[in-house]
């Protein structure tokens, strides 16, 4: 997988799921359709944490990996629960430009370098693969907040 492929699909992940934030009524972007459940404004900010720490990763060239373990996602979800749309929008913003800035300095070579993740007690792939993450959290994220709206009745393609 090429970086401009990489960055073309993260592109129009980012793309689309900024969109479909953007048309959340404010009212709306807290609500949870059940207890427990994700908000817009947690699917959003969960999207803007994913670039950083995938920014941070492509920067260590995959030598500097987080736990991900439960405590960390825990510890990241609690970040963002007290971001608004603001802080949320600047923090995705942010990533946007750390991560597109560091994968920009990738080579092929860099790409192709494995790189375990402590995840279900080791997986190795490709660092090409994992910052992919960007992409498949964005698109995701997308969907679930496009569930959202048509719970509360908004059923238009934002």
């Amino acid at each position: 997988m090429t970086k401009e492929l990489i960055l073309s699909l993260c592109q129009n992940g980012k793309d689309s799921l900024e969109r479909t934030f953007a048309a959340v009524p404010d009212d709306k972007v807290s609500w949870q359709p059940a207890e427990g459940a994700r908000s817009a404004l947690d699917g959003f900010g969960d999207a803007a944490q994913t670039m950083l720490l995938m920014a941070k990763m492509i920067d260590s060239k995959g030598g500097e990996i987080p736990p991900m373990n439960r405590d960390f996602f825990m510890q990241l979800k609690a970040e963002r629960a007290g971001w608004t749309r603001e802080n949320a929008t600047t923090q995705y913003e942010l990533g946007w430009s750390h991560f597109k800035g560091a994968l920009e300095l990738l080579s092929d070579e860099d790409l192709a370098k494995p790189v375990t993740l402590p995840m279900r007690g080791g997986m190795t792939a490709p660092l090409a693969s994992w910052v992919m993450m960007v992409y498949r959290t964005c698109i995701s994220r997308f969907a679930q907040i496009n569930y959202i709206q048509t719970l509360y009745g908004d059923l238009e393609s934002h």
